[in-house]
């Protein structure tokens, strides 16, 4: 016999019964408990950097002596204190020699200009002694080659001539910083751009202890009276380096850039967590005395997460200290919980 599927009346009562009891909640009356909110407190993050130089470099200055570098030449001349104020009573053990563009002159050809019996200035000279020095090498006049071959001259200096005219110039411990001035192309035979390139990349053990700077006409169509520097400004873009418009008129600027990045020394610093920007604070310690920074001095890069002074520069074993409050959701989302909203 088949039932109808309502309980029977014993088990209607019991669930009767079970629907009037009464449930205590509250716990034992007895315990006692306190308000512990949560700690919404950020903690601030530090940064301590510490400002280095490099303890010996190889600067390497090539420069276009054809028919219309006169006045480039007298700039570069003129302004290069400002180049050598970062390596004169530095204690740095530097070496700065200038080879010509020009690779028909046979005097010439990759040969470091000679002045006072040395083929290149160190730290044995005088501030004052070191920078009339470089004037009398770069006073190389306008009579070179119109066929301009800075690349090739260059890597005569370093290469080929690194035993013998040109020995005790290059070191493989050292920094080396490659500068060419020039208002034309480069015409280069010897060595390629990629080849040239290749070559400085495996020099040293660090991407940061080789560069070559530009001071050529710029892209796309060179200036006034300057054609772009084709065959320089590659072989910045894949070694790394400084680019400056030969056609301006004051090169201070660009010099004081070049003598602290061969010097080692940095305005831009990088933070080890993402900020929450407008918390960053910016101080200096230098002998011991604190120094602070408005938002004015500094910029903030959020691409390259660092910290640039936009004019001072830290002095060597100046500790950058960057306070901030690290950003909560600066981390990669958990690959799980994408999984999961992707199935929803």
């Amino acid at each position: 016999m088949l039932h109808s599927g309502r309980p029977e009346a014993p088990v209607i009562v019991a669930l009767a019964l079970l629907g009037c009891q009464e449930y205590n909640l509250q716990g034992p009356a007895s315990v006692e408990t306190t308000y512990n909110p949560p700690d919404l407190e950020v903690a601030e993050k530090e940064d301590h950097i510490t400002q280095v130089t490099v303890p010996s470099v190889d600067v390497l200055f090539v420069v276009d002596n054809s028919g219309s570098m006169s006045e480039e030449q007298k700039a570069l001349r003129d302004n290069f204190d400002d180049f050598m104020r970062y390596f004169t009573d530095s204690g740095m053990d530097y070496h700065v020699g200038v080879v010509s563009t020009d690779m028909d002159n046979r005097q010439q050809t990759g040969s470091l200009i000679s002045e006072g019996g040395s083929r290149y200035i160190d730290n044995t000279l005088s501030a004052a002694d070191a920078i009339a020095s470089f004037k009398e090498r770069a006073n190389l006049g306008t009579m070179g080659s119109s066929d301009e071959r800075g690349k090739d001259a260059a890597y005569k200096a370093l290469v080929g001539l690194a035993n013998s005219t040109n020995a005790g110039f290059y070191r493989e411990e050292a920094l080396l910083s490659i500068v060419v001035i020039s208002d034309e192309r480069d015409w280069s035979r010897d060595v390629s751009v990629a080849e040239f390139s290749s070559w400085m990349q495996s020099l040293k053990e660090e991407d940061e202890m080789t560069w070559f700077s530009s001071i050529v006409g710029p892209s796309p169509n060179g200036c006034a009276t300057a054609e772009k520097g084709a065959g320089y400004l590659e072989v910045t873009d894949a070694v790394g380096g400084i680019k400056f418009s030969i056609c301006e008129p004051d090169y201070s600027s660009v010099l004081e850039e070049l003598g602290m990045q061969a010097a080692g020394l940095k305005r831009e610093f990088f933070l080890t967590e993402v900020p929450v920007e407008e918390t960053i604070k910016v101080t200096v310690t230098t002998d011991g005395e604190e120094d602070k920074f408005k938002s004015s001095e500094w910029t903030y890069d959020g691409i390259r997460n660092s910290v640039t002074f936009t004019s001072f520069v830290p002095d060597p074993l100046a500790v950058v200290n960057i306070t901030y409050e690290p950003l909560a959701d600066a981390h990669e989302p958990d690959a799980t919980q994408d999984d999961t909203a992707a199935e929803e």
